[in-house]
């Protein structure tokens, strides 16, 4: 039972003398009814049990005060856990935690409450993302399903996207997917520090992956990182994945045949979540709120694959970038431009001014990988085109095909004596 106060118990047993029930009292005071009077039986003065016995700590109150003056010195937090600590390892205490904590309780002034400051942003302004991970059973196998949860922050609109990754390709297609479940694109996107989206830094000196700041351009919303270890700074979306497993409940519990259709159950339950929670900002039921909010979202954009390499390369007089330890071939008119080098779950793009100008599949076996058609075409003002193959290498390469089939080599047969003269020669 909780502990009553002198004066609480004073009222109530006045209250109970002119003939309230002790079981209404108890209810209204959230006590059990026993307890209240057993409470009842005693003297208001009585000692209070093991709250007026002798502490241990009778005769250690310099040592605790040394102890505690350290902290505070320091601004350090005073905690019975390390207060105990510390009488334990340089005094050769021997009482318990308990009654370390009891005594801090008694002894010590009540730390001063935070106040915590209410931000409500406007319709179409923020969306606040997290992942979340959860057991469920897929095609018979029992797996983790890497949620990713997100909710709009003024209408409180909340959407799912599930998958068996957590990558960087996973981040990307799951934020596309929760921009086309709000049906639009916030203006800013809240995010934990994680390694796939944060490469340094946290909060306002956070240094985004060039992957997923790359993303983030392209689809149009700005990025804002919380504080490290603040998860206030992202409250809404916390408190939607404490609720995860009771709120979509129904849908993990269950065996699914396949990811597409435990999505499609996660779908259809922020629908019936939307239907049945109403908007703190508005009144009006979330579903309401959401389709308000999505008029002054940014349109989805039609994005290309996800993709989790992204680097700047030029491109060199044979046409060639580089990525992954491989060599990429593009149309000989951007010679000595520089270009952007993207890598999917399975192609190398190659990208200028926004526009896709090489595509080929990605992890090959080959070191070299090459599109003949790349070194045809006519000249430009900047570029001459090379010099066409003549009858015979034509059918050199038609009779091996070289750029499917090439393996990595096993070793470098370059003799050594070369790589002596270019050391010589950079010395």
């Amino acid at each position: 039972m909780a502990r009553l106060q002198r004066e609480v118990v004073m009222v109530v047993q006045q209250m109970a003398k002119r003939g309230v029930p002790v079981r209404a009292l108890a209810r209204q005071l959230g006590v059990d009814e026993s307890s209240l009077r057993y409470r009842f039986a005693r003297p208001v003065d009585a000692p209070d049990g093991r709250r007026d016995r002798p502490s241990v700590l009778d005769g250690w109150e310099d040592r605790v005060a040394a102890l505690v003056a350290r902290f505070v010195e320091r601004e350090v937090p005073v905690e019975a856990t390390t207060i105990h600590q510390c009488l334990v390892r340089e005094h050769g205490f021997t009482g318990s935690y308990q009654a370390v904590r009891r005594y801090l309780k008694r002894t010590q002034p009540a730390a001063p409450v935070q106040a915590v400051r209410r931000v409500e942003t406007p319709p179409g302004v923020q969306a606040q993302h997290d992942w979340a991970e959860v057991a469920v059973v897929i095609n018979g196998v029992a797996q983790t399903a890497y949620t990713l949860l997100g909710t709009l922050s003024h209408s409180r609109a909340t959407a799912a996207w599930v998958g068996p990754t957590m990558t960087q390709l996973a981040w990307q297609a799951g934020h596309l997917a929760l921009f086309q479940r709000y049906g639009g694109v916030p203006l800013w996107v809240r995010i934990d520090n994680l390694k796939t989206a944060v490469a340094t830094g946290g909060g306002p000196t956070a240094v985004l992956t060039p992957a997923f700041r790359t993303f983030a351009q392209a689809c149009g919303f700005a990025v804002d990182p919380c504080r490290v270890r603040v998860a206030s700074d992202k409250g809404k979306i916390e408190r939607q994945v404490r609720a995860l497993r009771s709120s979509y409940a129904d849908c993990f519990v269950r065996a699914w045949p396949s990811w597409e259709a435990l999505q499609q159950a996660l779908d259809q339950r922020s629908c019936e979540l939307h239907a049945l929670r109403r908007c703190p900002i508005t009144g009006t039921s979330v579903a309401e709120a959401l389709r308000a909010e999505q008029a002054l979202l940014q349109p989805v954009p039609a994005m290309s694959e996800p993709f989790d390499l992204v680097v700047a390369r030029r491109v060199s007089r044979d046409c060639l970038v580089s990525a992954e330890g491989r060599r990429y071939s593009v149309p000989f008119a951007w010679v000595g431009r520089e270009v952007e080098v993207r890598g999917t779950a399975r192609h190398i793009i190659v990208v200028s001014d926004g526009a896709v100008i090489a595509r080929h599949p990605r992890h090959t076996r080959s070191r070299l990988v090459l599109e003949p058609t790349h070194y045809d075409g006519e000249s430009t003002a900047a570029v001459r085109a090379p010099t066409p193959l003549g009858r015979r290498a034509q059918r050199q390469l038609a009779a091996t095909p070289y750029t499917a089939s090439l393996p990595a080599p096993d070793a470098i047969t370059r003799p050594l004596s070369a790589y002596l003269a270019l050391v010589g020669e950079a010395s």
